[in-house]
């Protein structure tokens, strides 16, 4: 997967559907972006003014950076959103709240979780090796973000996400669909086996390319073990799209906190229907 910068809004040469925008890159769901009004976005490194262990577009004000850099790169992405519409931020926790987001707030509060149906909240999520998920309701134009980590995951936060949805929104199972971002792989994803028991414990046996034990420790794939979350609570599997690279792998085009030891910036993603 390349990132190779073009003119403003053309397409950057990848079949994941990347995108630049004012040299911000980003990658995207193609089968959304027929979706009118709808905008979604995975960005990575490229783009900002953040520089050390942060270079790049670090949109995170809580992990070191230069806090004048994080606000001109969060001017940066706002600023290539459509007219009208808002980024709508939230204080992740590597918990399970899920948010409902009926008012124009920079700040939702304290969650990892978010859904909203109000025309221009573009809701957003930072990561650096967890699982970005972006959810949407093609019809009744509901949008969703999940930050999922291990516990995250564990807990079962995308479906509430999900049962948020249908519940309290009038989502229908038939049009709802999911994008898992950027993330760390089970490539690289080493935990210890007492984690890995965790999820065996709660859901039975995992699939062989989800959960590989290696000793006192094992391989996990986070985004193998929310895209059976997201089939479990009903979505179709052709509705359940992966985006972009292992985080770890990738480390030149995406933070990795993991890759870097613990000292890194955080990528953004954001969904939300804006017309």
């Amino acid at each position: 997967m390349s990132w190779r910068f073009r003119a403003r809004g053309r397409r950057c040469g990848s079949t994941s559907g990347c995108r630049v925008t004012a040299e911000l890159a980003y990658l995207s769901v193609p089968g959304w972006l027929e979706l009118t009004g709808l905008v979604h976005r995975f960005y990575g490194r490229p783009g900002g003014t953040s520089a050390g262990a942060f270079a790049g577009l670090n949109l995170s004000e809580s992990v070191g950076d230069d806090p004048a850099a994080v606000e001109e790169n969060r001017r940066r992405v706002a600023a290539v959103l459509p007219g009208g519409s808002r980024l709508v931020w939230m204080r992740q926790e590597h918990g399970q709240r899920v948010l409902r987001v009926d008012e124009p707030v920079a700040d939702a509060g304290a969650a990892d979780g978010m859904v909203t149906a109000m025309p221009g909240a573009v809701l957003t999520i930072l990561t650096a090796d967890c699982v970005p998920i972006l959810l949407v309701a093609r019809r009744r134009r509901v949008a969703a973000v999940v930050h999922a980590g291990w516990r995250g995951t564990l807990a079962g936060i995308v479906t509430r996400a999900v049962e948020l949805m249908q519940q309290e929104f009038g989502a229908e199972r038939a049009e709802l669909e999911a994008a898992l971002g950027p993330a760390i792989g089970g490539c690289c994803y080493e935990v210890e086996r007492e984690i890995g028991e965790q999820f065996v414990a709660r859901w039975g046996a995992l699939p062989e390319d989800g959960w590989r034990r290696e000793g006192a420790r094992g391989k996990f794939d986070l985004r193998a073990a929310n895209r059976r979350l997201l089939e479990a609570a009903g979505l179709a599997a052709q509705g359940i799209h992966t985006v972009g690279p292992c985080t770890r792998c990738a480390g030149d085009r995406y933070f990795s906190h993991r890759g870097s030891g613990g000292r890194t910036g955080r990528q953004l993603s954001c969904i939300g229907w804006v017309a």
